[in-house]
Parts: structure tokens; sequence; C-alpha cells
């Protein structure tokens, strides 16, 4: 069975990772039906689709009603069974489409296929995992247990649920989420990490406004019982205080007692704790080759050993610490970073960078 994907690439307004974005696309086998929409009158975005032409299947560029608006008119000019979407600032990692090919070809009652996501900030240093993101169940109801751009679903699912709502502009996503569960969708969840997604501090001014607060309690007010819609207004509450609004070592504070109750994602739990073993894949889409990281740690005193890129190296303390990789590493390569806390000791992962 032959699998085809089509990705809506909304672009408001010209974003630095957009490159990465359209390269992240690039690289994919399956190759995507990429649509370009293109409302930003930027002429730097302009640029970037004409160098990227050969692989765009559909190109928009003039004004939209938003984002939704955008994102459908992509899949209207895409013929693909499968849809998805990324914004500007987010990336696929290398093998993403080939891995949900091979599942929707020998699984043909999935509707929906998801998997983790890395964070990454507006210095490019990846932060962690998605730490929200969690195998299906019907706490889908009340909060956001799938990252979007690792999310991948079938058209004839969108279809039937009536497509995504032109008029939600911050939480259509989760909108389209709990039709489809309402509807009987199947939802798979892959452990994989299909995707990087930036958590920009442009959030502080923006990602809780009245529009977005409107919109999660239009959601948030069809689960049935108060506790599950206070817990649930609670918790976006909290998680934007926390992530944007409050000091680093408040937040810190917050997701080391949250870690405690928090499933780890490959063996690394939310405040970047390591219990035995860990690992997190890296992957650049620079033009120059890297040839190192900077592993940033906190906590206690301890011994951790770094294998990545054919180099090891041991650490005893917290701060940041270089890796050389053996061989520099080109773009578009998956490197992934082994962990393994041998003292046992309370030590936390907080950033990576490429050097």
């Amino acid at each position: 069975m032959t699998v085809s994907f089509a990705i809506s690439v909304p672009i408001g307004s010209y974003h630095p990772l957009l490159r990465d974005c359209l390269r992240s696309l690039e690289i994919q086998k399956p190759l995507p039906q990429i649509a370009a929409l293109d409302a930003s009158g930027d002429p730097r975005v302009a640029a970037l689709l004409d160098e990227f032409s050969q692989i765009i299947y559909y190109r928009r560029n003039g004004p939209d009603t938003g984002q939704s608006d955008a994102i459908i008119e992509g899949w209207d000019n895409t013929d693909a069974d499968i849809l998805g979407w990324l914004n500007a600032d987010d990336a696929l990692y290398p093998g993403a489409l080939e891995i949900a090919a091979k599942h929707y070809s020998e699984n043909s009652d999935t509707d929906v296929f998801y998997g983790n996501s890395v964070i990454n900030d507006d210095d490019d240093a990846i932060k962690g995992f998605h730490w929200a993101v969690e195998p299906p169940s019907d706490r889908i109801l009340s909060g956001g247990i799938i990252s979007q751009p690792s999310c991948f679903f079938r058209r004839r699912l969108v279809d039937a649920v009536g497509g995504l709502d032109r008029d939600l502009h911050f939480t259509m996503d989760w909108d389209l989420w709990i039709r489809f569960w309402r509807a009987g969708g199947k939802f798979q969840f892959s452990d994989e990490v299909f995707s990087r997604v930036l958590w920009s501090s442009d959030a502080k001014t923006g990602g809780f406004g009245v529009t977005r607060r409107r919109e999660l309690e239009r959601l948030i007010s069809q689960n049935d019982g108060i506790a599950r819609r206070l817990k649930s207004r609670a918790g976006f509450a909290l998680h934007h205080a926390f992530e944007y609004l409050l000091p680093a070592a408040a937040t810190q504070a917050f997701r080391v007692r949250s870690a405690r109750k928090s499933r780890a994602i490959h063996g690394i739990d939310r405040a970047g704790g390591i219990a035995t073993s860990a690992r997190i894949p890296m992957v650049h889409y620079d033009n120059d080759a890297k040839t190192g990281l900077s592993l940033t740690f906190e906590g206690a005193s301890g011994a951790i050993k770094i294998v990545a890129g054919g180099s090891e190296i041991e650490i005893t303390g917290p701060g940041a610490h270089p890796l050389s990789f053996a061989m520099p590493v080109p773009a578009n390569k998956t490197v992934t970073v082994e962990m393994e806390n041998i003292a046992q000791r309370p030590m936390r992962l907080t950033r990576i960078e490429w050097t």
C-alpha cells in the first residue's frame, strides 16, 4: 500500500527557522506534497520559497484570514491521503514520514498517528522533550497530549468531522483531536521523535491573550464535570506561567516537583533528571557541519557518561560540558546523545547546543 502525505506550511511572517522547516521536508521519504501558504508579504519568505520551489506542490502568496484558513487551503489543493501541518519555526526529524508511512501501510485502521517532539528555544538550544505528550486516552478531552507537528492523520477522518475550524487561531489542533476522538477515530502513538518545536519567548506577550483564553474556554467547557474543567483551566494557566512568565529558578523547581508524577521520555523526566540511562536525538539543518555539543547540567555532583558522535566523556558536576565529535556531523544527520547516570545522583540535563 502506497502512503502519501500532504503538509501545509502556513507562513504569517518571516522566521529564521523557516529554512530549517523547508529543509526538513525536503529530505523526507516519501517526499510530501508541500503546500506553502505565504501571507507575510516579506521578500525574504518569497526568496526562500523560490529556493525550494522544486519541492513545493502548491504555493500561494497573498493574504488569508488566519492560520487555520491557510492550512485548509493547502489541504484543499493537494490530494494525499495523510495530512499534517508545520509552522514556519517547526521542523521534522529525518525519517519521520518514513516511520509514519510504514505504520499506515501496515495498519489500515489507524486514523491518527503521532510521536514525540523535542523543544528548542530562541537560541536554537534543545531544552528537552515536549512533556505533555503521552499515549492516547480520554485525557485528550481535557488537555493537549499531542504535539501537533508530530501528528499525522487521514484526510477521510478530517472530512468526516467537518475539517479544521477556520474560526480558531490558537486551539485548532486540540479542537480537531477532540472531534477525532469523539468520532471514534483510532489513535496510535510512537515513542520516536518526529519533530522539533520552538517554544519562543515571544509567547510571553501573546501566548495567553484574551483570544486564546476564549478559545481554550470553549473547548474546556465541553468537558463533563466541574472538577475536570477546573483542572484543565489551571493546567493551561500554570503551563504558561511557568514556561514563559516566572523566573527560571521557579520554573525549574516546579518541573522537579511535577517530574515525580509525570512519565519520563526516553529516560529523561520533566525536570531533565536521568534516573539510570537516557537518550535524546539531535539534528541540524545548517550548511556547515557541526563539530560537537555543549551539554549543561544542574544539581548535585555525580558522574554521568555521555556518548555521541563517536566520542565519549564523563562529567562529575553541574555546568556546561563540551563534547567534540570524532568526525564533523553534516546537515540532516541525526546524532543520538546517550547518557548513563553512573553515580545515580540527581543531576539534571537543562540544555544541549551545537558547537
